[in-house]
């Protein structure tokens, strides 16, 4: 079965397009640290069972439109795009989007037939979406914390053009103690940190 085309397996193209996340993301870092290189407009928090449903396509797209982006990429940051994609499957753990395209090839790329290497299963671990106008980026952690965060340049009304919920302190409290109902220090120190670090 072939690859979709929007499967990086140019070298050159992988390299500017995971300098670019470099620029946004330090790709080092994971919540509730402050992973952006940069300070951002405004941040939402949002579930990351989001991600992968159609609507994110859709959002993903309302984006691009605000911000008048070539592209929409993402980027698997774990598992590695080079060492784990590469190596095994022949493409680059990045896809990148034409905006035009994005509502009805989000989902087939992302999923890739259900596909247990697919971005959708293990590749959506920790990963990063940004758009080619590098004015906004989400950091994407499901291994953790099961939550995405949005950063945009803009105030842009993040909540009304998505449709998704987004989390105030409280609501991430509660979020984050569901998550970690076994340890409820990890999750006040992680609330705290995220909510200090990002003025949620």
């Amino acid at each position: 079965m072939m690859n979709p085309s929007e499967l990086v397996i140019d070298r050159d193209a992988f390299s500017v397009l995971s300098g670019e996340c470099e620029k946004l993301i330090d790709t080092r870092k994971r919540l509730p640290d402050f992973v952006f290189r940069r300070s951002f407009a405004k941040y939402f928090a949002i579930e990351h069972a989001h991600i992968f449903k159609k609507e994110f396509g859709s959002f993903l797209f309302q984006m691009a439109n605000i911000f008048e982006d070539e592209s929409v990429n993402y980027m698997t940051l774990d598992p590695h795009p080079l060492d784990y994609y590469y190596r095994r499957c022949s493409f680059f753990g990045l896809a990148s989007f034409k905006p035009s395209s994005l509502v009805g090839r989000y989902v087939p790329v992302m999923a890739r037939g259900g596909n247990v290497d697919s971005f959708r299963s293990r590749g959506g671990d920790v990963g990063a979406f940004w758009g080619s106008s590098l004015k906004w980026v989400i950091s994407c952690d499901r291994i953790s914390w099961e939550m995405a965060l949005i950063a945009v340049s803009e105030n842009v009304d993040v909540p009304t053009i998505s449709g998704f919920r987004c989390m105030d302190a409280s609501w991430l409290s509660d979020y984050i103690k569901s998550q970690y109902s076994k340890d409820a220090s990890v999750a006040l120190e992680f609330t705290q940190r995220l909510v200090a670090n990002y003025h949620i």
